[in-house]
Parts: structure tokens; sequence; C-alpha cells
């Protein structure tokens, strides 16, 4: 347990000292206010720069206009940073050999690797949390007889696909001694998923559906149950990329 709380303050402090959790929270944040904003104002804007019968035809601006842009956000830029914030959180300790001393006085390597992606996971949480909170408060805001059903399911569907994203990295981290590297391996992840989203037989299991349906599941075309396969298929990815990451490293040479 000492070597548990002992690397998360290690964790939060490099967090803070290479001011990755100001950058993270600048750009979710800015994300989140701008969802709103854009649903809203994007089409009097557009409107100034067009022809008044262009202009007029734009529909009116709703609160699933407000939640569809954020999910665009999130699951493009949103994603994207989280991945170069967390990208090499193992891999550059190992390239720099700052974990030699600690894992040879007895630091478990299992721990390290738990911690690093529980870590990850936690601040994709918390600002994610906060983000749709304000996204909630703004679309309350602009938009308050509107009533979006289905929407917690949308927005854990997302927030999922990152807790899996957080556990690919992890492995990547492991695989790869360079940030690169773990890019090209969870962009490499993310193009496999994409291909057998292409298969009819497969694309009802694939993972991408977690990133690509929540607006459908905003108007009420999935529910819970159509989801389970593809819940059940996730929790067995992300548990399986931890075993395999916590396997090969503790084969692997610092």
């Amino acid at each position: 347990m000492n070597q548990v709380s002992a690397l998360f303050k290690k964790e939060w402090m490099d967090f803070l000292r290479n001011y990755r959790l100001l950058i993270l929270a600048t750009v979710f944040f800015i994300l989140a206010f701008s969802s709103p904003l854009t649903a809203k104002f994007m089409p009097e804007i557009l409107g100034n720069f067009l022809p008044k019968d262009v202009a007029d035809s734009f529909p009116t601006p709703t609160a699933f206009d407000s939640w569809q842009q954020f999910f665009k956000n999130f699951s493009q830029i949103g994603l994207f940073v989280f991945v170069l914030i967390f990208g090499a959180s193992l891999a550059n300790e190992r390239q720099h050999g700052t974990l030699v001393i600690p894992l040879t006085k007895g630091l478990s390597r299992t721990s390290v690797i738990l911690v690093k992606s529980l870590f990850s996971m936690i601040m994709w949480t918390i600002v994610y949390v906060l983000s749709v909170l304000v996204v909630y408060a703004y679309t309350i805001y602009y938009w308050p007889k509107e009533d979006v059903q289905h929407l917690f399911l949308s927005v854990f569907l997302l927030w999922l696909f990152g807790i899996f994203v957080a556990s690919v990295l992890i492995l990547g981290n492991v695989l790869f001694r360079s940030f690169f590297g773990t890019l090209l391996f969870a962009v490499g992840i993310l193009i496999v998923l994409f291909i057998i989203s292409l298969f009819e037989k497969l694309k009802d299991l694939s993972l991408i559906r977690l990133i690509s349906e929540n607006n459908l599941v905003l108007h009420g075309e999935y529910v819970w149950s159509d989801y389970t396969g593809v819940l059940i298929i996730t929790s067995i990815c992300i548990i399986a990329c931890h075993l395999l990451a916590i396997v090969l490293f503790n084969r692997k040479g610092i």
C-alpha cells in the first residue's frame, strides 16, 4: 500500500510539474464550453456570410445539436489530446532509466503498471465528467425546455472508450520505449477496430460503436441492451491489455 500511495504521489507531482494537468484541463474545458456555443451561434455566424436564402435554410439549433457537437469534439480532439498527454507516461521513464533504482530496491513492477494506468483513467474520468457537467449546464441554459433522453448512455459509451484507450496506451508503453512507438500502436489498434466495423457480421460487436453511435443513442435508436456484447468485449479487452502489460513488463529489461 505504501508503494502504491508513493507512486500515485509521484505521478501527481509529475503531472503538475510538467503542466500536463493544465494542458489537459484547458483543452477539455475549451471543447466543453465551445460545444453548446458552437451549436447555438454558428448558424447565426454563417448566416452573416452566406446568401439569405441559404442562411434561412439552416435548422433551428436544439439541445441535441449541443450534445452532438460535444461528442464530435471529444471523440476526435479530446481523445487525441489524451493520447498525447499519456502516450509516453511509462516509455519516458524506461528511456531515461528513472525506474531502475526504485525497482532494484523492491518496487513492484505490477504496481508500476497498475498505478500509471489507473492514474490516467482517473484523470480522464475527472476532466471528462467535469466537461459533461459544463455542457449540461450550458445546454440547459440555452434550451431549458428541451429534454434530451438517453443522455447517460451516450456519455457513458464515450467515457468507456477513453478507458479502453488508456489500457491500450499502457500496453503500448510496455511494448515500446518511445512515444511514437506507442502512438503508432494506438493508431494501429484504432485502424483494426475500424476494419472490424466494416464487416456486417462483426460490426455489432465493434468497439467503434462506443464513439460512433452516440448521437443515435440520444435519439433513442439504441438502448442499453443493444450494447451488451460491446460492453462485455470492451471490458475483456481492458483487462487483457493490463494483464498482458504486467506479464511483458515483468519479463522485460528496464
